[in-house]
């Protein structure tokens, strides 16, 4: 935690949108005095001064190392130890009468340039919303963002105590930028020597089979300079089992979460995809991943008796996401109910097979595993997420959801259609969650509004 942090717990702090006097350019009588007080009474001091919001704390530190040299090293022990950067894209700055500006570029590049900005952070997120901008009211990519971005996972020791690296780019079908290729994952490890947790969604160059080859991305891992707690890579093409059982044997002992996501190559004229992961990625996993807590298996060919592999060696995990697995069958929730008694979260999103893993008897069998298991004091399970609409004839009905909820079962993630309206018209206190799909943990902490008296929300997934 940050000195910033620790100080915002102890105090208040004033208004964001109060301004200081920025003429003050030069150490005067009041400055020396202010200067001649010990250390601790100019911590106080400046924590007391601080903005509200995090991302303001950049400026005001910046001016206050600006306006005297003395004071430098106080203001710059407050430097945030995260950064989301879709916070700079709509900007309230504190010197100016501006009521919003874009900052993100400026930002970064100060970034860049500024090692001490960098020196002590923890945290880096960085959203698809955060890499777009407004042309002529149709959303694109900004390149300059995401080159600005490719120079600080690429330069030597840029982020020295960077921990969480959390970036997902838009699907820009025009410019088909690749943030994530085999020169970064050559340069990354020197440049990221402290992390442990690492998302990457959407980085990749689309419709190349053999962007990154399996020894590649092993030899990205055993260059790590810190074991991987936490891996959750979406969209690749070039993904398959051959690349799973190259890096399980280097990861797999520490990783707590694991999420692969539409590892699959997409026609679009057959609108189909080729799925690239299956039952020969579970039997690493199984073989190398003991202490598994949150497991997304999602677009791919498995099983039910490859997934039983996997939740055989792993019976810790809490969240689990299944979505889009066509070859999945009823017995699924059979395995999930002998081996994850106390699942916590579970997501089933456009399963588009015949026979629908998750029925309402199925969802019945689990609650009441869980109930025994329980002693009979309650459900383990919290939320389930479900793609239901008009077209898709789910298996699962008002009938199983129902038990659920009389269960104790407490957030539902789900689009509009008849089973949602039916569950609204229960009247129950079950909270109703807009769908975002597919699930990775890219940090998002926005808030939709109000709709027809359920709160929706875009999810942050898989905290642990």
């Amino acid at each position: 935690m940050s000195s910033y942090q620790q100080s915002t717990r102890k105090r208040p702090r004033f208004d964001s949108n109060n301004n200081v006097n920025s003429q003050n350019n030069n150490c005067n009588t009041s400055n020396i005095n202010l200067l001649s007080l010990p250390d601790e009474a100019l911590n106080n001091i400046i924590s007391y001064s601080l903005p509200q919001k995090e991302c303001q704390v950049w400026e005001w530190i910046g001016r206050l190392s600006q306006t005297c040299r003395s004071l430098r090293r106080f203001a710059q022990s407050y430097a945030p130890s995260r950064i989301v950067l879709e916070d700079f894209r709509s900007y309230f700055p504190i010197f100016s009468s501006t009521s919003i500006v874009d900052v993100r570029i400026d930002f970064l590049t100060s970034l860049r340039d500024c090692s001490w900005k960098r020196q002590h952070l923890k945290e880096l997120h960085v959203n698809d919303e955060a890499v777009l901008r407004a042309i002529d009211f149709i959303k694109r990519e900004c390149n300059d963002i995401k080159a600005l971005l490719r120079t600080l996972l690429t330069s030597l020791s840029s982020f020295p105590e960077l921990e969480w690296l959390d970036i997902e780019l838009g699907d820009d079908m025009s410019n088909n930028y690749g943030l994530v290729d085999t020169e970064t994952l050559r340069l990354m490890p020197d440049a990221l020597p402290a992390l442990h947790k690492l998302c990457i969604s959407g980085c990749f160059k689309k419709g190349i089979r053999e962007n990154i080859s399996p020894h590649q991305l092993r030899q990205f891992c055993t260059n790590l300079q810190t074991p991987l707690t936490s891996l959750s890579i979406y969209g690749p093409t070039w993904m398959a089992d051959a690349h799973v059982e190259a890096i399980m044997p280097i990861i797999g002992k520490n990783v707590v979460r694991l999420e692969l996501v539409d590892c699959m190559i997409w026609n679009r004229e057959e609108e189909e995809a080729e799925r690239l992961l299956s039952d020969n990625s579970l039997v690493p996993i199984a073989q190398h991943c003991k202490q598994l807590k949150s497991f997304s298996m999602v677009g791919s060919d498995i099983t039910s008796s490859g997934l039983e592999v996997v939740l055989s060696a792993n019976t810790g995990i809490t969240i689990l996401n299944l979505s889009s697995n066509r070859r999945l069958d009823t017995g699924t929730v059979d395995i999930i109910s002998k081996y994850l008694p106390q699942l916590e979260k579970l997501r089933n999103y456009w399963s588009k097979n015949e026979a629908d893993w998750l029925n309402d008897d199925g969802l019945i069998a689990l609650v009441d595993a869980q109930e025994r298991e329980s002693g009979g004091s309650g459900i383990f399970l919290n939320l389930i997420g479900l793609l239901n609409s008009v077209d898709d004839q789910p298996q699962l009905t008002i009938r199983g959801i129902k038990y659920a909820i009389e269960k104790e079962l407490r957030e539902i993630e789900m689009t509009g259609g008849d089973l949602h309206d039916s569950i609204v018209e229960l009247g129950s206190d079950v909270k109703m969650f807009q769908a975002k799909y597919p699930h990775y943990i890219v940090v998002l902490n926005m808030n939709e509004k109000l709709s027809n008296g359920v709160i929706y929300r875009l999810l942050e997934v898989g905290k642990i």
